[in-house]
This record gives C-alpha cells, structure tokens and sequence, in this order.
C-alpha cells in the first residue's frame, strides 16, 4: 500500500485492517474451494483412467477399428457419389447461365423499350404543349379578325353614309 508513515487515515503495514483481513480471508477460502475442484477433477480423471485400464485393450482396438471402418465406408460412399454430385451441379450452372443469359437480353431490351417509350413521352408532351398553346393563337387571331372584321364594317358605314350624303 505505498503508505506514508504519520498521514491521516492511512495504517501501517505491521497492523492489517479487519478490510484487508476480511479480503485474505476471502481469498484463502477460494483458494480452499479451487483446490478442492482441482481435487474432484484429479479423482474423476482417475476413475476414468482406471476404467480403461481395466478394459480389455482388444475390445477397445476392435471398437476403434469398426468406427475407423465405418468412416472409411461413408468416405468412400461420399467419393463414389462425387462425380455425380459434380455433374449435376455443372448442369445446374448450366442452366442458371442460360437463364441468366435470357434475363439479361430480356432486360436490354426493355430499357431500350423503356427508352423508346419515354422519347415517345417527352414527344407527346411537346405536342401536347404546342397544342395547348394554339387555342390561345387562335382566340388571339379570332380577337384580330374580330376587331378587323369591325373596322372594316365601320368604315364600309361609314364610306355609305358619306355617300349618302353626297
């Protein structure tokens, strides 16, 4: 504890606190428990390894044995059915690319579809604007005929009634 001798509220290493006492004698009981679970796990080691001892080694060689076997026989089952494996996942690929292949011409041409339809659009609207403008040309011809129309009849009247005066 990097204590200075004489400061308040600090105690000298000779005389431990009841915390510091409180705190080894807590660590010494879970040291007690570790070492016991160390103990029960030596003694289950133990019984395993005299289990195995007493078995007979032949019985043990022949059960590794037929398990090695058995892996041998699915390995070699796996192997037989490799080549299979492979070529229908080869012809699957196959197919996929072909689909592939079909979708990505069937979505070129539906952008270029797409593309044409829209031009179209874009056309209709500047038709549709020019057509939308020409109501208001004609209605602005038709006020021009109109106020011409009445002009001209004015002076027709008027070029009568001078003749009539005369």
């Amino acid at each position: 504890m990097g204590s200075q001798a004489g400061s308040a509220g600090e105690v000298s290493p000779q005389a431990p606190t009841i915390n510091e006492q409180e705190k080894r004698q807590e660590r010494l009981e879970k040291l007690k428990r570790e070492l016991q679970n160390i103990k029960n796990a030596r003694d289950k080691l133990q019984g395993i390894l005299a289990y195995y001892t007493r078995k007979d080694l032949n019985d043990r060689i022949n059960f590794e044995t037929f398990m090695l076997e058995m892996q041998h026989d699915q390995v070699m089952t796996d192997l037989k059915r490799m080549p299979q494996d492979i070529s229908e996942a080869l012809s699957k690929c196959k197919q996929l690319t072909k689909e592939n292949q079909f979708y990505c011409f069937r979505n070129c041409h539906l952008l270029i579809e797409s593309n044409l339809i829209q031009h179209k659009v874009r056309m209709l609207w500047k038709e549709n604007r020019q057509l939308l403008r020409e109501p208001i040309a004609l209605e602005e011809c038709n006020i021009e005929t109109k106020i011409l129309c009445k002009e001209g009849s004015q002076r027709i009247k008027d070029h009568y009634t001078k003749q009539q005066q005369v």
